[in-house]
């Protein structure tokens, strides 16, 4: 891995860094960090454990021996871990931070160059990491053995590509093949990637720790989500209250709660309360969905459950949107209108698009481009007006996008390259609104492809300069896909937020 990314700071050191260039490196640096996060809850877990294993009687003899050795490998791995984040504070700083929006100049080829190089802190970056890979080995001889012969950090001096000569000096040569003449967001990135060496070294010494006193005694071993309301029977325009959280879990466990897909914030025990209006009438439902961290083997898990509630209907009108509590623009939104007349007397008409009546009592509406907002469908009896009820109309959601069904992170190469292409659809939604792939941006880097030099591709499959370049990739390989475009039902093209990073394996 270290190899790699010096191979992909190397690469880039010219005065004109592209926008795919920058990208990349943050796409790399978020799947950096997220891994960072996950091995944290891995490693709380850990030392959680030998709380436990302490106060047992069974195992409070070997844990009084391994558990001030786990304290220790906690400790010294923090003081690293937390310099290094205050370096690409003060490196930001250097690159002219903007407190108050927290932008900086990511392209910046001369703030690396004096932070590390002239002001000294490289010298200090690498003092502390060999001070840190010193204390850590030699915190037992056993130890040692056991992780000396995979232990991630290394201070090995990367080959250089961009030019930068030998001095003979172990540690200004160290210094300045990562961080000489580097832009700021690289920096950066390569900052990540030593705290993440930290996090699998303090990882690997840890577990070494726990399994000489015992398999890990695991807190809890099911979640299940909390949902309340504070109704099932409203009135169209009365305030529905949602509590949502997870059923037994601990500090180190926190969850992130979306409703229909729209993310709802957590309280300090974990649970997320929100309140809306409700809108038409008739039996309704919403999905709830609930994800987090298993600190047992640190995936990532989400468990949904679906919530039914009924809206009043005034006057005797009903209007009930068949699907969602929303109408989007762009698809057919059915409906169904029930009155005390027959359905042979009622029309309706909305104030933000078109509805047309399909049969009996059902319609289906459809919001026209631009129509944001509260709109009301209303019903006619005859000529006469029997009721409103207001829907929201809004935008349809991005879509997530895909490589065929795998999730971004490692995957197989082999079944990467089966996949063919990308693809894009809507997650916890009750539309299957089709979003066609237009275009996006594919970059690898392995060790026998050194440059980064993203390739444009048209369309969802692989074609062309990206097939070939897909079709070399081997296992190891850094694969990032950025810019990606799609075209929805509504006839809008848009470009995703975020892009994806694979580690071929």
């Amino acid at each position: 891995m270290i190899n790699i990314m010096y191979l992909v700071l190397t690469a880039l050191l010219a005065l004109n860094v592209s926008a795919e260039i920058l990208n990349a490196f943050k796409v790399v640096d978020n799947s950096l960090r997220e891994s960072n996060h996950v091995l944290t809850g891995s490693n709380n877990e850990i030392y959680s454990s030998f709380e436990e294993l302490i106060k047992d009687p069974k195992t409070a003899e070997k844990a009084a021996i391994w558990k001030p050795k786990a304290d220790i490998i906690r400790s010294i791995s923090a003081e690293v871990f937390n310099l290094i984040e205050k370096q690409k504070q003060d490196l930001k700083v250097e690159s002219d931070l903007d407190p108050e929006t927290g932008i900086y100049r990511e392209d910046n080829i001369d703030a690396a160059t004096r932070y590390f190089n002239e002001k000294g802190n490289g010298e200090l970056l690498y003092k502390k990491l060999e001070e840190y890979r010193k204390k850590l080995l030699d915190l037992d001889p056993e130890l040692k053995k056991e992780i000396i012969d995979e232990f991630p950090l290394s201070l090995e001096i990367p080959k250089s590509t961009a030019g930068n000569l030998s001095t003979g000096d172990k540690l200004k040569d160290w210094v300045n093949n990562y961080f000489y003449m580097a832009p700021t967001i690289a920096a950066v990135t390569i900052l990540t990637k030593f705290q993440n060496d930290i996090k699998n070294s303090e990882s690997l010494a840890a577990t070494y720790c726990i399994n000489q006193v015992g398999a890990v005694k695991l807190i809890m071993d099911k979640f299940e989500p909390l949902v309340g309301t504070s109704s099932t029977y409203l009135m169209p325009g009365e305030e529905m209250t949602v509590l949502a959280g997870l059923g037994a879990f601990n500090s180190n466990v926190k969850p992130e709660v979306t409703i229909d897909g729209r993310p709802i914030s957590v309280n300090a025990n974990g649970v997320a309360e929100t309140t809306f209006k409700v809108g038409g009438t008739g039996t309704r439902s919403m999905n709830v969905t609930v994800s987090f961290i298993d600190p047992n083997t640190g995936e990532k898990k989400s468990i949904s459950k679906k919530v039914e509630y009924t809206v009043g209907a005034p006057a005797g009108v009903a209007v009930s949107a068949d699907k969602m509590n929303v109408l989007y623009i762009g698809v057919d939104n059915p409906l169904t209108i029930t009155t005390g007349a027959g359905s042979e007397k009622v029309s309706a008409q909305f104030s933000g698009g078109t509805i047309t009546k399909t049969s009996g009592n059902q319609y289906v509406a459809r919001p026209t481009a631009g129509s944001y907002g509260e709109h009301t469908v209303t019903v006619l009896v005859g000529d006469k007006a029997a009721g409103k009820v207001g829907f929201r109309v809004k935008q349809l959601p991005n879509p997530t996008a895909y490589v065929g069904n795998l999730k971004a992170g490692p995957v197989p190469s082999a079944s990467f390259k089966a996949m063919g292409g990308i693809i894009a659809k809507l997650e916890d939604s009750e539309f299957d609104a089709p979003f066609e792939v237009v275009s996006y941006k594919v970059g690898a880097l392995s060790a026998d492809i050194p440059d980064y030099a993203p390739v444009e591709n048209k369309g969802p499959r692989w074609s062309g300069a990206a097939a070939t370049l897909i079709n070399k990739l081997k296992p190891g390989a850094l694969v990032a896909i950025t810019d990606i475009t799609v075209k929805g039902p509504d006839g809008r093209t848009r470009v995703l937020s975020s892009g994806l990073s694979y580690n071929l394996k």
